[in-house]
């Protein structure tokens, strides 16, 4: 007898076999586009650190937890079939840069425009079950379930020497009047202790975008829950917007340059050389609630940069500065933000340059008669050193408040780094 719900003319099976063959057709198919993705991300932990903390407890037996930090991401992603690549909102340029490159702390994880789709859809790895069925909004939907065995996975967990291939399962739902996918729910196999983590479980749900006349299905959102071995849970809310194909006069490039390499024209005839100081002031105000890191913000020289006492770039000129890290932090009632930016170009005669700057650091500590530090030098962390970024803390991010325009720093100009590798 067929499973209540379904028409007397197909089953489970003939179901599943018309979702294989429309994701089938929707990855083969797919033209190259982009899209932007928004990540919002926040971090809980115990109110009580507890070394003994079990992966086997449930949310509700688990300890008690509160809010410690959260922040945003906005990154562009470009895909072609199912490779992703991706660059800070607004680069306009694509290279072979790793995600885990761009974003090297906190949580983070792709794969979610087609890999997961390829790899449980178009492979022979995945076995299913049907599970029901039910009503959501007036449709019927049928509840699937699938399981990839560690043997024949290729989930990768983890970062650098600490990845590792996991088995994982999970389920998904169907319309079962147009064979659509609704939403995949993936979720892996217990995790080794290396990687401080018990499990990791992804929510997509999908939504049909036109793309050349043609209806595909994409990810509408995405969310990521990862219960570390500490008891601390990171949430990422990942939403997707603007998702659109690449046209012919487009200028974003799919070009496999060198990770690193310059994203803005340059004037051949003008080398901005290392060691020349200047500053910067912000033209525009930042908003902590809504800001992301990767945003570009607006600043200009307030004053100029000059070389043997020749003009370079005169005072006033327009400064591309982009906001590399901004975090909440709380703590009891008190609240604070933390914000690192980079200098990425600077406008002469109407053209962008890049420019290659760090913060200006003194040049030796102080002491007194008696040899004591008479000032404390604040350098910031290592990662902000290696990323060559201005670090900025606002206090009492608790109240509502915009980071007024006017925000100054002192920078010097340094030679182009080699390229990184990425990943690395």
């Amino acid at each position: 007898m067929i499973a209540a719900g379904l028409s007397a003319q197909e089953n489970p099976t003939e179901l599943l076999r018309r979702l294989q063959a429309k994701v089938a057709s929707s990855l083969d198919h797919l033209p190259r586009y982009m899209c932007t993705e928004t990540v919002d991300r926040k971090v809980y932990e115990p109110d009580v650190y507890n070394a003994g903390t079990s992966c086997d407890e449930s949310p509700r037996k688990g300890p008690k937890i509160h809010l410690t930090t959260s922040d945003r991401l906005r990154l562009d992603v470009g895909i072609a079939s199912t490779m992703e690549m991706y660059s800070w909102v607004g680069e306009g340029r694509f290279s072979n840069r790793d995600l885990f490159y761009l974003v090297d702390e906190g949580a983070i994880s792709n794969g979610t425009y087609g890999a997961f789709l390829s790899a449980i859809f178009q492979g022979e790895d995945a076995n299913f079950t049907y599970e029901g069925e039910s009503t959501e909004h007036g449709r019927t939907i049928a509840e699937f379930g699938f399981s990839v065995p560690h043997e024949k996975s290729h989930y990768l967990y983890g970062k650098d020497e600490h990845r590792i291939v996991t088995g994982y399962d999970g389920t998904f739902a169907v319309d079962v009047q147009t064979s659509d996918l609704v939403r995949l729910t993936v979720r892996t196999s217990g995790l080794p202790p290396e990687t401080s983590a018990c499990y990791a479980s992804t929510d997509l749900t999908y939504a049909r975008v036109r793309l050349q006349g043609f209806d595909f299905l994409l990810p509408s959102e995405a969310r990521l829950k990862i219960l570390h071995t500490d008891g601390a849970i990171s949430e990422n809310r990942t939403a997707f917007s603007n998702c659109h194909e690449f046209l012919g006069e487009a200028k974003l490039s799919f070009d496999q340059a060198e990770a690193g390499a310059p994203h803005s024209a340059t004037v051949p005839s003008l080398e901005i050389p290392p060691g020349l100081p200047f500053r910067v002031a912000l033209t525009e105000s930042i908003d902590p609630a809504t800001a992301a890191t990767g945003d570009p913000i607006k600043a200009k020289l307030i004053t100029p940069i000059e070389s043997s006492g020749k003009v370079l770039v005169p005072k006033g000129a327009a400064v591309s500065v982009r906001i590399v890290r901004i975090r909440h932090y709380y703590k009891g009632s008190e609240a604070y933000v933390a914000m690192d930016i980079t200098v990425e170009s600077v406008r002469v005669a109407g053209t962008p340059v890049d420019l290659h700057a760090a913060p200006e650091q003194p040049a030796g500590f102080s002491k007194g008669p008696n040899g004591a530090l008479v000032k404390r030098i604040d350098m910031g962390t290592l990662r902000v050193m290696e990323k060559h970024a201005a670090s900025f803390v606002f206090h009492d991010a608790r109240r509502p408040g915009k980071i007024p325009s006017g925000l100054e720093s002192k920078w010097v100009t340094v030679a182009l780094d080699p390229s990184p590798v990425p990943g690395k």
